[in-house]
This record gives C-alpha cells, sequence and structure tokens, in this order.
C-alpha cells in the first residue's frame, strides 16, 4: 500500500452510517467493523479517483494543528487492514 494508491470499495463490502460512525460489512464473510468518525470520513472519501494522500489532507484540513504526515501514516495502516479484509482494493 503507497500514499499514491486510489483504493475502491470492494463489490464484497457494503456500509451503513450511524451517526458519525460507520458500519463497514464484508458480505461475504460477514465480519462487521464499526468506524469512529474519522474511520468513516475516510471510509466515505476511498472512491477509486483520491489517493490515499488526497484523503488526508482532506481529513487533516478537518482538524487544528494535524499533522498531514500523521494522518497519511495512520490512512495507509487503516487501508492495508481494509485491503487484508477484502473491503477495498487497488
Amino acid at each position: 500500500m503507497q500514499a499514491t494508491d486510489t483504493p475502491r470499495h470492494s463489490s464484497q463490502a457494503t456500509h451503513e452510517m450511524v451517526g458519525e460512525e460507520a458500519l463497514v460489512i464484508n458480505l461475504n464473510s460477514g465480519s462487521y467493523y464499526e468506524l469512529n468518525d474519522t474511520g468513516a470520513r475516510f471510509w466515505q472519501l476511498i472512491d477509486g479517483q483520491r489517493t490515499i494522500t488526497d484523503c488526508a489532507r482532506i481529513i487533516a484540513a478537518d482538524y487544528e494543528e494535524v499533522d498531514i504526515a500523521e494522518v497519511e501514516a495512520d490512512l495507509l495502516e487503516l487501508a492495508a487492514q481494509f485491503q487484508a479484509e477484502g473491503l477495498i482494493v487497488i
């Protein structure tokens, strides 16, 4: 996974927003994941067009005094988990 990758949701994944959080479900395994507001925002930004760096910039802009590099590192880690669980594809 690289910051220049443009992930998109897998056809195996669906989600439901609950307030500012998201429930993401792997339709093949039945596993589900609860995402906090930041994770949910990232999930919403994943569209196959935006890079992970683009998503980090957007999310960092929502907060004061947040280092974009730190947000990007966190999103790369989360994206790798999503990919390992079959929720996104590159």
